[in-house]
């Protein structure tokens, strides 16, 4: 899918709205199959200095399978963004995307929001216990899922408590 942004590349630093439907191919996740209902996008489209930025929100539910009890779940996803696309952009290095002529590719840009803002493990309940519980471990249930669900947020209290010190 692309965005036509001819408009606000002819008049720069007014903001356009735009919204639309971007499709995600189903993708492999630590070796799990992971489907995407179609992703919504709204926001609105501006360009500066040959720069393109988009800012909205985007939505869609994402279809797994329970890491415990492989049962299927449905997780929600809405997630604001702000990003660039520039012409000269080298994506491996730059924090933008490319774009040639009058219109950005929006498969790209999704499919990176989405990937780097989903769990690291799917789970059906916060509690699942997968029909096997193990009486023998040491680690706490919840502990353990709080710093696997999200291991950024546990990088980030880390990095708290290190600023306090």
């Amino acid at each position: 899918m692309e965005l036509d942004v001819t408009q606000a590349l002819l008049r720069p630093g007014e903001a356009f709205p735009f919204e639309t439907k971007v499709k995600v191919s189903q993708q492999d996740v630590n070796g799990e199959p992971v489907t995407f209902d179609d992703v919504s996008i709204a926001g609105t489209v501006s360009a500066m200095d040959g720069t393109v930025r988009l800012n909205g929100s985007l939505r869609t539910t994402t279809h797994a399978h329970c890491a415990k009890c492989l049962r299927p779940v449905d997780y929600p996803m809405e997630l604001s963004f702000r990003e660039s696309f520039r012409k000269d952009a080298v994506e491996i290095e730059d924090e933008a995307f490319r774009f040639e002529g009058s219109a950005v590719s929006l498969e790209q840009m999704t499919l990176t929001l989405l990937m780097l803002n989903l769990p690291m493990r799917f789970l059906c309940r916060e509690d699942c216990g997968g029909g096997v519980q193990n009486p023998y471990s040491t680690i706490s249930k919840s502990s353990c899922q709080e710093d696997t669900q999200r291991p950024f947020e546990a990088l980030k209290r880390l990095l708290k408590e290190d600023e306090e010190v």
